[in-house]
């Protein structure tokens, strides 16, 4: 998904929709199809500056925050059922491994659960460059060590992709670098979710950025895991050789 590519949306359209996922949330218990899924995600979380046409990302971000409320963990968790017919619960397992091997490419990323009898694949995946924020004195980049489980049966797949925490590697500002100060030896802060959800404002910038963009991500991994099961990672899997 190109999170550039999404439409401004009038505010009144936005709070109606957000009652609506209200009560659609008590009776859902927070987990929702895909399709639910997409429409919500695609037309009415991602807001754009009319006049710079790129993504506010302070609005998303609190919009992100009211639609994904934090876990009992103090993560902040997606969940997505989908339906995948005419197709068992080993060939869904073959396809979902398949997708980890092809998706998880960062050196950082692993698989930690493979359990084929139950069904349950758990991985942790780092997605680095969620934002960066660069003062006079400090400059900050973030990145994010999200959790995906996908659960199988036949015909049928759960997911849930969690924001476990936040990295946020420290540096020397630009102002003191234009002004000839060497460059610091970086630091790596950890943040979980609620100690920055869904930004602080110290550092709004890279929070807002990091939140928006990891939910980009996670977008794009169902939307990847979804055409994965249902059509192959290549598109070549049910040719016969």
């Amino acid at each position: 998904m190109n999170c550039s590519g999404k439409k401004y949306l009038m505010k009144q359209k936005f709070v109606t929709f957000l009652i609506l996922a209200f009560f659609s949330f008590i009776s859902n218990a927070q987990i929702t199809t895909y399709d639910d899924f997409k429409s919500s995600s695609e037309d009415l979380l991602i807001y754009k500056n009319a006049k710079k046409d790129k993504i506010d990302y302070e609005k998303t971000a609190l919009a992100l925050a009211n639609f994904y409320p934090l876990d009992k963990h103090n993560a902040v968790s997606h969940s997505i059922v989908y339906e995948i017919p005419g197709k068992t619960k080993d060939q869904i397992y073959v396809e979902v491994n398949n997708w980890f091997i092809h998706s998880f490419g960062s050196g950082k990323s692993v698989i930690q659960l493979n359990d084929k009898e139950a069904g349950c694949i758990i991985g942790k995946g780092y997605v680095d460059a969620l934002g960066t924020n660069t003062g006079f004195f400090n400059k900050s980049d973030a990145a994010a060590w999200v959790i995906m489980r996908i659960d199988i049966k036949d015909e049928k797949a759960r997911v849930i992709a969690t924001i476990q925490s936040y990295e946020v590697t420290k540096s020397t500002g630009a102002g003191l670098m234009m002004l000839g100060a060497k460059p610091q030896a970086s630091r790596i802060v950890e943040y979980i979710p609620n100690e920055c959800f869904p930004y602080t404002k110290k550092e709004k910038g890279t929070g807002a950025k990091a939140l928006t963009l990891a939910h980009c991500w996670i977008v794009t991994m169902f939307d990847q895991l979804n055409d994965a099961v249902n059509n192959g990672i290549t598109g070549l899997e049910d040719d016969d050789f």
